[in-house]
């Protein structure tokens, strides 16, 4: 986590970290659901704020802005 802007880091919980990082390893909502043992629809509820904290609408965007800063 240490390698992401700490700019973006702030600004995200915990659990939307995890998440984020989920995603950028490609994985889809069900399987990141399954591995956290929540639902689908928390994920997605996660990933709506990760997205309107970061200000984005993509995951193309959140790579850009974990790895880049925003």
């Amino acid at each position: 986590m240490s390698n992401y802007p700490p700019e973006i880091i702030e600004k995200l919980t915990k659990r939307e970290i995890e998440i984020s990082l989920l995603i950028l390893e490609g994985e889809s909502t069900n399987v990141i659901a399954k591995k956290l043992g929540i639902k689908s629809n928390t994920v997605s509820t996660i990933k709506r704020m990760i997205f309107l904290k970061l200000g984005i609408h993509s995951e193309i965007a959140l790579y850009k802005a974990m790895k880049e800063g925003n």
